[in-house]
This record gives C-alpha cells, sequence and structure tokens, in this order.
C-alpha cells in the first residue's frame, strides 16, 4: 500500500464517519485506527508511512491549519468584558499543571531514563488548552466555549515558545532563571516581529481581498520563513499575526473549517499509532499522567468554579470542569515529537493515555451531561 493510497483512505473513513455525532465518531475513529495499525503490523503491509513523513505532514501542515483558525474563529468581542479574569485563570492553571505534572511525572516515575527534561515536556503539552474536542458539546453553552478559546489564545504561544525551547535542550542540568529567560524572551520577541513583518507584507498586498485560499498561503509562507529560516516559533507567529489583525485592524481573517476534518484525521493517526506495549509497559506512567492531568487542573479551576461574579452560569459551571482541556492541537504535538527526546516512548504514552481519558471518559460525561 503506497503513501497516496493511504491518504485518500484516512480522508475516506474520516468522510465517511463525519455525519455520525461527535460522542460516537471519535471513538468509532480511535477503534477503527486501532485496528488497521493491528492490522498492518500483523499482516506486514507496507503503508507507505513512516515516522519521518507523519512528522513532517503535521508540522507542515495540519498544525498550521489548526493554530490559524484557533486564531480565526476567537470571539474577541464576547471575551472583552471578562480579558483580566481569564488572564488570572489561564496564568495560575497553565503554571500549576506546569510545576505539577512536571514533578509528579518525574517523582512518580523515579526512573535514571526519564529525566527532569522530559518530564517538563510532558507537563507543558498537558499544560496547553484547546478546545477543539469540546466544541461539539458547548454549542448550547458558548460562554463556556468562549472562556476556553480566550484560555487557549493565551495559553498556546506560551506552551509553544516554552517547547521550543526545551526541545532545543539536551538536558536541563545547565538550565538557569537569568539564560533561560533570556532565551525564551528572545524567542518571543523574534516571533513579535516575524508576526508584525507578516502583518505589514498582508496590508501593502491588500490581503482583505484574499479570502481564504489566499489567507492560508500567506500564513503558510510565513510559517515557514519564521520557522525554518528565521528559527522562530513558526506556530506562534501565525497565532499572533492573525490577533493583530483582528484586533488591532479590525479585521475579519477567512480560514478554511478544515480543524474538525483535520481533528478527526488525528484521532484516526492515534489510534494507528497505538501499541499493545504501551499498555502493558507504560501503564504506570499513562495512569500517572492521567492523575496529574486532571487533579491538578481540577483544583486549579475550584476557585473559579465557586466565585459568584464568574460570567458563566452555575449551570454551566460542570460543562466548564468536565470539558477535554486537550484538543487537536495537542494531539499533534505530541505525535510530532521527535524521537530523539530522552525517553521520548515514555513522554508520548503517558500523553497518548491521557488524551485517551479526555476522550473516551471525559468527551462521553460530558456528551451524556449535554443532553440532559
Amino acid at each position: 500500500m503506497n503513501t497516496l493510497v493511504s491518504l485518500v483512505l484516512l480522508v475516506t473513513i474520516v468522510a465517511i464517519c463525519r455525519p455520525i455525532g461527535t460522542t460516537v465518531r471519535l471513538p468509532l475513529l480511535l477503534l477503527v485506527g486501532a485496528v488497521l495499525g493491528q492490522a498492518v503490523s500483523l499482516l506486514r503491509i507496507e503503508s507507505g508511512w513512516n515516522a519521518h513523513l507523519l512528522v513532517s505532514g503535521i508540522v507542515y501542515v495540519v498544525l498550521p491549519v489548526l493554530i490559524w483558525e484557533l486564531a480565526a474563529r476567537l470571539p474577541l468581542r464576547r471575551l472583552k468584558p471578562s480579558r483580566l479574569r481569564i488572564l488570572k485563570q489561564s496564568a495560575v492553571t497553565f503554571l500549576l499543571m506546569l510545576a505539577g505534572v512536571s514533578a509528579a511525572l518525574f517523582i512518580g516515575i523515579d526512573h535514571s531514563g526519564f529525566p527532569l527534561l522530559s518530564a517538563v515536556v510532558a507537563a507543558t503539552l498537558l499544560a496547553t488548552t484547546d478546545p477543539g474536542f469540546a466544541a461539539p458539546f458547548l454549542q448550547r453553552h458558548p460562554r463556556v466555549h468562549a472562556w476556553l478559546e480566550g484560555e487557549a489564545a493565551l495559553i498556546e504561544p506560551l506552551a509553544l515558545v516554552l517547547l521550543t525551547t526545551l526541545l532545543g535542550l539536551e538536558t536541563l542540568a545547565n538550565w538557569s532563571w537569568s539564560t533561560g529567560g533570556a532565551k525564551l524572551g528572545l524567542t518571543l520577541l523574534t516571533a513579535v516581529l516575524c508576526a508584525g513583518a507578516g502583518v505589514l507584507i498582508w496590508r501593502w498586498a491588500g490581503g482583505a481581498q484574499w479570502g481564504a485560499l489566499g489567507t492560508g498561503i500567506w500564513l503558510w509562507w510565513l510559517y515557514w520563513i519564521s520557522d525554518d529560516l528565521l528559527k522562530a516559533p513558526g506556530l506562534v507567529v501565525v497565532l499572533m499575526a492573525v490577533f493583530w489583525l483582528k484586533h488591532r485592524h479590525r479585521a475579519v481573517v477567512p480560514c478554511g473549517n478544515l480543524s474538525v476534518a483535520l481533528a478527526d484525521a488525528l484521532v484516526l493517526v492515534l489510534g494507528f499509532s497505538l501499541t499493545l506495549s504501551m499498555f502493558t509497559e507504560r501503564y504506570w506512567a499513562m495512569g500517572l499522567g492521567i492523575l496529574a492531568a486532571v487533579l491538578i487542573r481540577t483544583l486549579s479551576l475550584l476557585p473559579w468554579l465557586m466565585a459568584a461574579s464568574l460570567p458563566i452560569t452555575k449551570a454551566e459551571r460542570p460543562f466548564w470542569l468536565l470539558a477535554p482541556s486537550r484538543g487537536p492541537i495537542t494531539l499533534a504535538l505530541v505525535l510530532a515529537l521527535p524521537t530523539d527526546l530522552p525517553a521520548w516512548w515514555t513522554v508520548q504514552s503517558l500523553c497518548y493515555g491521557v488524551i485517551l481519558f479526555d476522550l473516551l471518559v471525559q468527551g462521553s460525561l460530558l456528551g451524556m451531561l449535554s443532553r440532559r
């Protein structure tokens, strides 16, 4: 089976499953992917895909589109009255997740082959916020959805800059707050300059008339030049450029409405990449990751859930608490992890475990709650 046939098969499966409701569709895609993966492995079928090709497709196609559409859909006017509260909640939750999950994984796994760097990378991935998988369940609760989108808009740039910096390190032994902070600041400044340059080009070239296709081409080149040539975090540049246009220039940034199809494809790939050995050899890391991620996020949200002034009604707060905070962007980042990361397989396995919990457990509970 060559690469083209595999790609067409993936698109066909996603298209066939598209009319099915989210509560059933995502677990079904996961199951179909797992069955196909085991069949390819047992029958020794050549799928035409390898790790390098998969990572390239995710990094250069899937992630830029997901980031573009996340930023383009952000309801800035709806978020404006609550932006300071969202900023406080997002920052506290992100820092608690980063510190708590890192410590839990590093202490709980307690193995020389699992260094602190790997624990912090895993915690950064699990601390990202992306309402992509939760969105279909929150259509009747726009305030919850908008809050999660605002949280994602604030946390994603920080998480992506931190992740880019961490993946460029060999160890945290030589890390210092002065040099590390300077490097993070320089990376963020470079991203701001690249985004600003991209916005100037958009205005000079009449980008308001481009439509979704022209905007996508412009953003892809902005991403590629920033990431590959200027060594800036391209995804952050795309996110900032779209925010800049929406906020400063009141521009309507069109998008291609591909996020749902890409999310479905990623879930199918997740199922395809699952192996039995992940559950038999890394069950402790997966369970620890689930417990730490769910418990720490829940505890971080409790003070806000009890606040009387929160612009989310009491009836809607259970939806906020149960909504899966890891979405397709998180899944894409996990699938695209470089294999030279220390304890790469353990990091990927435990992140898989948390995402599976989000999809199968929290997604099911949220679906039942939304039908009441």
